[in-house]
C-alpha cells in the first residue's frame, strides 16, 4: 500500500514540474497544449525560427540557438546548441529550456521526441509554404504566451506583401529561372516556397511542373524555358564577389537565352530569400527589384 502511495506522490510532483510534451496533431503545425505563462527560456533549432522568436519580442527569452542563426544581430551573442542539421541534445539541455522550438525535419523531430520523453516541452512546426509560416507564427505565439504579438506580426507581413503586389499587379509576368546549384544545374520547381516568392513578386517560374521540388535540368531545358531573368542566391557567403565572376563565365554558353542576352542575371542575399520567416516581405521585394528594377528606381 505504501509503495502505491509513493508512486502516486511522485506522479503528482512530475506533473507539477510544468514540463509537457506538446502532442502532434494532423496538421503542419503541432502546437498541442496551451500555456498561460510565457516561457522564461526558449531554445530555437532553426534560423527562421530564431527570427520569428525575435520578431515576436522574445529575444531576451532565447537561451540557445543553432550556429547558423545569425539574424537579427542580437542572435549572434546567444549560446549555440549545435547546427541546423546536427543539434546537440546535451547543449539543448544545458540551456535549461522551458520550451524547445523545432522544424519538422526528421533529425529535429527525433531530438524533440527524446526531449519529450525526458520531460521537456517541445513545439514542432512545419514551414514549407507561406500559409505554413503564418500557422507557425500563431503556434509559437500561442505556446509562448504572446498571441496578440503573433497576430500583429502576421498582419504586418501580409500588409507589406500586399503593398508590394500592388506595385507589380498591372505588369506582365516575368519568366524567372531560380538556380540553387550550378554543377550540376539544379533549379527551384513550382511546388516550393521560392516559387511562391517569385509569384508574389510579379513573376512566373520558367520551369513547368516537375517531379521533384528542386530538379536537375540540362541545357535543352534551360533554352526551352526561355527565362527573362535568372536569379542565384549567394552560394559561398565568404566570397559573393567571386560568384559574380563565375556567373558571367557559366551563363555565357547560353547566349540565346533572353536573361543572358540582356544581362539580367542576379546574385541575391540567400538569407533573405531562403528563410521562410518574418523577412518574407524583404525577400519578395528583393525578387521584385530583379524583375522590375524600373518600378523601384533602380
Amino acid at each position: 500500500m505504501r509503495k502505491w502511495w509513493l508512486l502516486s506522490a511522485l506522479l503528482v510532483l512530475w506533473l507539477a514540474s510544468g514540463y509537457v510534451m506538446l502532442e502532434p496533431r494532423e496538421a503542419n503545425v503541432r502546437p498541442g497544449v496551451r500555456c498561460s505563462q510565457q516561457p522564461l527560456r526558449i531554445v530555437s533549432l532553426a534560423p527562421n525560427l530564431t527570427e520569428i522568436l525575435f520578431a515576436l519580442g522574445l529575444g531576451e527569452n532565447v537561451s540557445g540557438l543553432t550556429q547558423d542563426s545569425d539574424y537579427p544581430p542580437a542572435a549572434l551573442a546567444k549560446p549555440k546548441v549545435g547546427t541546423f542539421w546536427q543539434p546537440s541534445i546535451e547543449a539543448v539541455i544545458a540551456a535549461k529550456p522551458d520550451l524547445v522550438v523545432t522544424l519538422a525535419l526528421e533529425q529535429q523531430k527525433e531530438l524533440a521526441r527524446r526531449l519529450g520523453r525526458m520531460g521537456y516541452r517541445c513545439l514542432t512546426v512545419d514551414i514549407e509554404k507561406t500559409d505554413d509560416l503564418f500557422q507557425a507564427i500563431s503556434a509559437i505565439g500561442d505556446a509562448a504566451g504572446v498571441k496578440e504579438h503573433a497576430r500583429e506580426l502576421s498582419e504586418r507581413i501580409r500588409t507589406e506583401i500586399h503593398r508590394l503586389q500592388a506595385v507589380t499587379a498591372a505588369m506582365p509576368k516575368t519568366k524567372v529561372l531560380w538556380v540553387v546549384q550550378r554543377e550540376p544545374l539544379r533549379v527551384a520547381g513550382r511546388d516550393t516556397f521560392i516559387n511562391e516568392m517569385i509569384e508574389l513578386a510579379g513573376g512566373e517560374n520558367a520551369i513547368g511542373p516537375t517531379l521533384h521540388k528542386y530538379p536537375s535540368i540540362g541545357a535543352e531545358q534551360v533554352i526551352a524555358a526561355g527565362p527573362e531573368v535568372i536569379i542565384e542566391p549567394v552560394m559561398v557567403r565568404a566570397s559573393p564577389g567571386q560568384q559574380h565572376g563565375q556567373v558571367s563565365s557559366y551563363w555565357r554558353r547560353y547566349a540565346n537565352v533572353p536573361a543572358v542576352t540582356h544581362g539580367r542575371i542576379y546574385v541575391v542575399d540567400d538569407d533573405v530569400v531562403s528563410r521562410p520567416g518574418p523577412r518574407l516581405p524583404a525577400g519578395v521585394a528583393l525578387v521584385a527589384k530583379c524583375l522590375r528594377p524600373e518600378l523601384f528606381g533602380e
